[in-house]
């Protein structure tokens, strides 16, 4: 019964603003809260998360209403049970988003190391760059694409190949962005005939 009483007043004291005492409520019942996330985390997704994210969540989401919670709890079993709610809730959402959706899968995760005996070695990532032979094409096509055109067309042609937004080039070039965007545009109208 004492459990209970300190209960109450501690909630009494946080609900006048007390921060000691919110404070004191957090610490009394951190423990318990991680120990209910441990037990709820999924082995799929213990590897991503710290618990203690999960118990910062559930805090973020239960301060606000316990502050504004005229009730309260009858005693410290119904705030457990409450507390136990909110994990569940919170463990199930973020595995759901994680297992239900492609983006998110992790099903399709793969290690960054594979196993090799008894060694583990870095796994071998294709890169995003071109390979060689595009890289060749590509500077092939963009000879062609320039050739015979002004140092004006070259420049705008270059400095959007390198990934430049219009705003940024027309202020290097100080020509407007309708005129850049016809630039451009006849330059793959070019392309598209010589193709």
């Amino acid at each position: 019964m004492a459990d209970d009483e300190v209960l109450r007043d501690l909630m009494a004291r946080a609900k006048s603003g007390d921060r000691d005492a919110m404070g004191e409520f957090l610490t009394r019942y951190e423990r318990e809260v991680l120990i209910m996330v441990r037990a709820r985390l999924p082995r799929e997704i213990r590897g991503q998360y710290d618990s203690v994210d999960f118990v910062q969540a559930v805090w973020k989401s239960v301060i606000p209403k316990l502050e504004g919670n005229t009730r309260g709890f009858e005693n410290e079993r119904h705030l457990l049970q409450y507390l136990a709610g909110v994990v569940r809730n919170k463990v199930l959402e973020q595995h759901r988003r994680l297992t239900r959706t492609a983006k998110y899968s992790v099903r399709v995760e793969e290690s960054l190391y594979v196993r090799w005996g008894d060694r583990e070695q870095p796994l071998e990532i294709a890169s995003s760059d071109p390979s060689p032979s595009q890289a060749a094409v590509e500077r092939e096509c963009f000879t062609r694409l320039t050739a015979e055109r002004s140092p004006l067309e070259v420049k705008v042609l270059s400095l959007r190949r390198e990934g430049w937004t219009y705003q940024d080039i027309a202020a290097e070039t100080q020509v407007d962005e309708r005129s850049l965007r016809r630039i451009i545009e006849a330059a793959w109208s070019r392309l598209e005939r010589r193709s």
